[in-house]
């Protein structure tokens, strides 16, 4: 019997069951007929029999029956259709080592495709293309996001580039050894350093977050501190000491300082939408910093009445403060 090696284990995929890597490369085989053809030693691994829950390692070879690569799938079918000028989108990223990626976002981008528009690549997508040929091809492991940024907000959001580099960093998040730092447009004048406590509440059905009078509800931390107030708006650098969906435009909104902008939390009108921008995120003693562009500049400006150049000092005030002195 004749046996093609469909796919090699990189490093990445170290530790995988043999089951789950037969899986991923077989798409198109269900996962009872993997099993069977693994039982009979029609799916192999480095050309001897294994078992489902075998571990594999760097430079196993995945091979497979001639007879059963019809299910295997094609890498073309893995590739985008679009094409990223990566010069271009290089002089977006605000730090790279080998495990993250870490991307200024552009306000109204998406970071995953959600097929309401074909006009735009989605973030994660740009990502994979930029990566693509720059790093070892994985069988298990995609680039992917390690946290969230809503469609509207601007600003740094990290991306894992390997499995390792994944699991540290959202290891990091999860056990809040990270600090995350946004600045933000408020209704009305913040006057002093407020730390909102509150319970959150998830409305999937509104896809809108709320704050649980009764105590219930996951707890949320945040710390707002006023920079400059103009024309009765507040900007202010918003460090999020929890991470949950909406937080701080709920909260904000809770405690009569929504963002401006931000009809779906009862803030002031504003055709192009709130402005929030996540400006650092400090993990260790590294701090990796993004700085909004001008036309977030422009715009807050002319929300708030005053010169651009009093909104700039403002937004460096907050980054430079928040980060001192382990900028990237």
């Amino acid at each position: 019997m004749k046996f093609i090696t469909a796919a090699t284990v990189q490093k990445d995929d170290e530790g995988k069951r043999a089951d789950r890597i037969f899986r991923i490369v077989l798409g198109k085989m269900p996962l009872s007929r993997i099993y069977k053809e693994i039982r009979s030693g029609f799916l192999r691994i480095n050309g001897k029999k294994t078992k489902e829950d075998a571990k594999v390692s760097a430079g196993d070879t995945v091979d497979v029956a001639q007879i059963l690569m019809e299910f295997a799938e094609p890498q073309e079918h893995r590739k985008s259709a679009h094409t990223v000028n990566k010069e271009v989108f290089k002089k977006r990223i605000v730090f790279e080592d080998d495990g993250i990626l870490v991307i200024n976002k552009k306000k109204g981008e998406l970071v995953h495709s959600d097929g309401s528009s074909k006009r735009f690549t989605p973030l994660d997508q740009l990502v994979k293309e930029y990566l693509d040929g720059e790093t070892a091809a994985s069988i298990s492991f995609s680039p992917g996001p390690l946290h969230r940024l809503d469609r509207n907000t601007s600003g740094i959001i990290a991306f894992g580039k390997s499995a390792e580099g994944a699991r540290e960093f959202s290891s990091a998040l999860q056990n809040r050894e990270t600090r995350k730092c946004y600045i933000a447009l408020l209704d009305g004048k913040l006057t002093e350093r407020v730390c909102w406590e509150d319970h959150l509440i998830r409305d999937e059905k509104t896809t809108t977050s709320f704050v649980a009078k009764d105590g219930k509800g996951d707890l949320a931390i945040t710390r707002a501190t006023p920079v400059l107030i103009s024309d009765g708006k507040t900007l202010a650098q918003v460090e999020i000491k929890t991470g949950r969906t909406h937080q701080i435009r709920c909260q904000a909104s809770f405690h009569r300082h929504p963002l401006t902008g931000d009809a779906k939390y009862l803030g002031s009108h504003n055709e192009s939408g709130y402005y929030l921008h996540s400006c650092c995120i400090i993990a260790g003693d590294r701090a990796i910093t993004g700085a909004p562009g001008q036309e977030f500049i422009s715009a807050v400006a002319t929300l708030m009445g005053c010169p651009e150049e009093e909104v700039k000092k403002g937004v460096d005030q907050i980054i430079s403060s928040f980060a001192g002195e382990n900028s990237v």
